[in-house]
Parts: C-alpha cells; sequence; structure tokens
C-alpha cells in the first residue's frame, strides 16, 4: 500500500486549494474514495477539498460513542447537518464493552486504532473503494514519525515509512489513530498534511463555512478517553460528556462576548483558546498523568496548589517542574462528591507546543459554581502547567 500526501505546497489559501485539486486529481482521478469525517476541522477540510476536486467520495462518520457533546448536541447529528451525504456508521455496542475498564494511555490509543482500522476496512470492502482520505496534519506526522514533513516522500509505501520510523524513533512522541496502518486499497491520500490547525482554519474560511466549524476545537483521536484518567466506565463517560460541553460552550461564550467570535490570533501569534475542555479523574492527585520532558513522554503524577491566585506565578512554578508532571491549582470542592475535573484552556500555534490561557478567575469561580451543581464533581481544578512540560491531553 502506498502512501500519497501534499507535501509542501503554498499557505496561501487561494494557492493552497488549487495545488491540494492537483494534488487529488494527479492520485484519485476516476478513483472511488473513502472518506474518514470526524466532525473536526482536519478532516471537514479534506472532504471539501475532494468534493472540489471532483474526486468521487464516501463520506463516513464512525460513532463509537466517545464523541463530545457540544451545546446539547451529539457531533453525530452536528456532522449530518454540515454535509448531508455523511455516512453514520454507529459502532457503539461492539466498541463501548472493549474500551470499558481500560485505563493505560498507549492500550486507549491502541484500541481506538483497531476500531477504526477494522470499521475503515469493513467499509472499504463493501463499496468496493479504491482510496482512503483522511484528514492527518502537520504535527501529526512529525510526532509520530520524528522527523520534518519535508524529509517524506509525496508517494511512499508503508515499508519505507516503517524503515523511517525505526531510524527516528527517539523523536516519536504518540502514536496516531490514522498513521501507520494498511489498508486494502491502492493508497491512502491526505491533502492536508502540510498544514497546521491556524491554517487549516485559514483555508475553511476561504471556503465560507460556518464559524462554529471554523472555530471548532481540537479533538484528540482517541476522543473522551484522552480525557478520562484511568478506566474508562459507562458512568464516567456520562458524567465526561456533561462536563465537558459546560466547559467547553462556557469559554466559547466568554470570547464571543468579549472578542466576538469564539477565538483569537494572540499578540503571541497563539490560536487562544487553541483547545477548552474538561477532563476528569477519581483521587487525580494520586494518579499519573502524561507530560513531555526532551521530546519524550513521561508519567508522574501531579502537583496541587492552593490559596491566592497568581496566574504568572503560578505558570513560572509549572514550567520548571521537576518530580510532577503538571501544577492543578485547587478551585473548589465537594467533599460527596466521587469525580475530580479539571479545566484545560491552552493557546498553541500547532499544538507541538502550548500555553496556558490567562482565563479571568471570575469566570474560573464561575465554572466551579456550575461544576459543583453536578453531585458526582469533588474537587475542582484549573490546570495552569505549559506544553512542555506537560502534554495538552492526558493519555
Amino acid at each position: 500500500m502506498l502512501n500519497h500526501r501534499l507535501i509542501n505546497p503554498s499557505r496561501e489559501p487561494k494557492k493552497f486549494v488549487k495545488a491540494a485539486i492537483k494534488f487529488l486529481q494527479k492520485h484519485a482521478r476516476n478513483k472511488k474514495v473513502f472518506c474518514a469525517l470526524s466532525g473536526g476541522i482536519d478532516s471537514s477540510l479534506t472532504f471539501l477539498l475532494l468534493k472540489e476536486a471532483n474526486i468521487n467520495t464516501i463520506p463516513v462518520f464512525i460513532d463509537h460513542g466517545l464523541m463530545r457533546i457540544i451545546r446539547g448536541i451529539e457531533e453525530r447529528e452536528y456532522i449530518k447537518k454540515l454535509f448531508p451525504e455523511v455516512i453514520i456508521i454507529d459502532i457503539r455496542s461492539e466498541f463501548l464493552p472493549k474500551i470499558y475498564g481500560e485505563g493505560d494511555a498507549e492500550e486507549k490509543r491502541k484500541l481506538f486504532k483497531a476500531a477504526y482500522s477494522h470499521i475503515i476496512s469493513k467499509i472499504i470492502r463493501e463499496e468496493d473503494c479504491d482510496l482512503l482520505a483522511d484528514g492527518t496534519i502537520l504535527p501529526d506526522i512529525e510526532e509520530s514519525f520524528g522527523v520534518k514533513i519535508t524529509d517524506l516522500k509525496e508517494t511512499m509505501s508503508l515499508e519505507e515509512e516503517k524503515d523511517l520510523l525505526k531510524k527516528h524513533i527517539d523523536g516519536f512522541i504518540k502514536s496516531q489513530h490514522n498513521v501507520e496502518i494498511e489498508y486494502d486499497v491502492e493508497a491512502t491520500i491526505q491533502p492536508v498534511a502540510s498544514l497546521t490547525k491556524h491554517e487549516v482554519r485559514n483555508i475553511l474560511q476561504y471556503f465560507k463555512m460556518p464559524q462554529e466549524l471554523i472555530y471548532r476545537k481540537a479533538f484528540p483521536g482517541p476522543a473522551l478517553s484522552a480525557r478520562i484518567i484511568g478506566p474508562v466506565t459507562q458512568e464516567n463517560l456520562i458524567f465526561e460528556k456533561a462536563v465537558h460541553d459546560l466547559i467547553e460552550s462556557s469559554v466559547e461564550d466568554f470570547y464571543k462576548e468579549k472578542y466576538g467570535k469564539a477565538m483569537i490570533i494572540n499578540n503571541n501569534g497563539e490560536q487562544e483558546p487553541f483547545q477548552v475542555f474538561a477532563a476528569i479523574s477519581e483521587d487525580v492527585l494520586n494518579k499519573k498523568v502524561t507530560g513531555l520532558v526532551n521530546g519524550k513522554r513521561i508519567y508522574e503524577v501531579p502537583l496541587c496548589e492552593k490559596g491566592d491566585w497568581d496566574y504568572i506565578k503560578l505558570i513560572e512554578k509549572a514550567s520548571e517542574l521537576k518530580g510532577y508532571t503538571r501544577i492543578l491549582y485547587e478551585l473548589g470542592n465537594n467533599p460527596d462528591g466521587k469525580f475530580d475535573v479539571i479545566i484545560r484552556s491552552i493557546n498553541s500555534k500547532d499544538a507541538r507546543t502550548a500555553t496556558v490561557t490567562n482565563l479571568p478567575i471570575n469566570l474560573l469561580r464561575d465554572l466551579t459554581k456550575k461544576l459543583l451543581h453536578f453531585s458526582k464533581t469533588k474537587n475542582v481544578y484549573f490546570d495552569v502547567t505549559p506544553k512542555p512540560p506537560a502534554t495538552i491531553e492526558y493519555v
């Protein structure tokens, strides 16, 4: 199997679209293409480019049960509204029993990788697809291969990629559910492989897509399992969906009221907030969570800070953290609760590094009050750790 990637086109939207159309027509003209749509901006742009290039495409949304709720609406409903031609494949009944009880970070990633691979392979066979298109972007590729994308060729075999991974294993940070998988197709095709999130948003703006899509926050491949620290259960998944929606929508509303849109480009050139979400755990201060030291993922417990709110001092301390992977600032608690909730809001250019959003303490306190209305909320924390030494997600 081959992998085709658009390696180094112009980032100016009009020129990029022209290059992407040429690339797609070169590799996919007169072919039938399976396109995995996740509801996020990367796969949405991939599908739009395929349509623009007049490629025969089958768009598919895989509902495994761990997608987020957005303002009370399931992600599958949102994607169907945006792209009516999408085919919804519901695998919740078979997938959820496999992930329930799994707490290991890398094993969660492997379960998603296997699930996506299985269902995609099944549809490819049934629909007799020639190619598979996906929304893999620049940080995914460079974190998986440990090299710059310009070190890759436009067309590579899976064997060449495996050799490359072995040679640069020291640069490996994490596995991706859509990298290094073999399908029964001639090739995969990745038209947005050279782009960062900000560049994807610029091109969606060029396509005049709705603001709610353009500013859709990045979402991890392992979905909400990346934001549930420890084993996934039916109970904590229901809770995570609810508190995640509350935090994401509340912070977006704050930015819309203050700036007129859900995301800004700050003075450092970062997307602010690049991601905002809830992570949950039972007894999080005794759970090992991911960190990033010298380009390597590590697992250590977080450190809790209490007392007066001082954003600058907390960030400085977290930036020089040793022996822990994160600092969590305690905002409030309910001794009768069960789950700790971590508010995570970060700014970033491309997800490879990230700073902590300086959310007003009044907003954090208001969020805390709302979270404590959930009877199962025990402690509420704000993660004040940049990347590095923390990762953005918790697996």
